[in-house]
């Protein structure tokens, strides 16, 4: 999403599935990605479901002004 390519489209869909189930297999995320699409992208991966941000957090980050610097 981030880089406009498809994620593990060197795997198969069951390669996948097992990489991110008992491997923890994620994606790499670009060096130059907005720092806050990297605090969600990681806490969304998190294995514990009550760990994961709630909807409402992702939308107050999302609609936090774009800083630049």
């Amino acid at each position: 999403m981030v880089t406009g390519e498809a994620a593990y489209s060197t795997l198969s869909p069951v390669q996948a599935a097992v990489g991110i189930a008992a491997c923890g297999l994620r994606p790499e995320i670009p060096k130059d990605c907005q720092p806050n699409l990297r605090y969600i992208m990681t806490k969304c991966w998190n294995n514990t479901p009550s760990k994961r941000p709630k909807f409402s957090d992702i939308l107050a980050i999302l609609l936090q002004p774009y800083n630049n610097n």
